[in-house]
């Protein structure tokens, strides 16, 4: 059922000069919603216009110089790089937070596709899994090798052992698990090595510290 209000458009055509950027974004989400109720295309209600105008003055008062503002956001940037959120997350379980397991599993793709490139493998030679499981269970990503595999979890049986690595012959499993933190990932080409090592090693490497 559609049905029109004056709502947004009272919103538009008052709007508040010294409003917040949250109290000027409030107003545009309730304007699109009543827009929606409405039946009218968000992109050429002329009240949803004048609202996002008003958001972008709100903006504008509270960060005027744009290369500042730029520049702070390249350095957010920057501190997320250096800390991702896999490491935040690890030690934790996301069964029932789906955007917690979307990040930690994306990220940790990322991070097994980084040791692969430092280990110098082709696309054909490896293969990155990510097992998302139910709504309520925390999943796995795995870096499968026929010499070893590599499997990365939100959280571990012990602590500090989100990472697990195998030695493998043809890519059946036939070592001892190995045991490590999430902060392993980050350094790809460290990572790397223990994975040579264990490569072409006749028994499996110690648990990791």
């Amino acid at each position: 059922m559609f049905y029109d209000t004056l709502y947004r458009h009272n919103q538009a055509l008052t709007p508040d000069p010294d409003a917040t950027i949250g109290a000027a974004l409030h107003g545009l989400l309730s304007a699109i919603d009543d827009c929606r109720r409405a039946g009218k295309a968000i992109e050429r209600d002329a009240a949803i216009l004048l609202l996002i105008r008003a958001l972008a003055g709100s903006a504008a008062r509270a960060a005027p110089d744009v290369a500042a503002l730029a520049a702070r956001c390249a350095a957010d940037r920057a501190a997320i790089l250096a800390h991702p959120a896999l490491l935040a997350i690890a030690g934790h379980r996301v069964g029932g937070d789906p955007i917690a397991k979307r990040t930690f599993h994306a990220q940790a793709r990322q991070a097994l596709t980084r040791v692969a490139a430092a280990l110098g493998l082709a696309a054909a030679e490896f293969k990155i899994v990510v097992m998302g499981g139910g709504d309520h269970e925390d999943g796995m990503t795995e870096l499968r090798h026929a010499d070893f595999t590599v499997r990365v979890v939100p959280r571990g049986f012990l602590p500090d052992s989100e990472v697990t690595w195998f030695r493998c012959a043809r890519g059946v499993i036939v070592g001892h698990p190995c045991h490590g933190k999430a902060a392993l990932l980050l350094d790809p080409g460290a990572f790397a090595h223990r994975l040579l090592a264990l490569r072409h090693a006749r028994a499996p490497l110690p648990v990791a510290a």
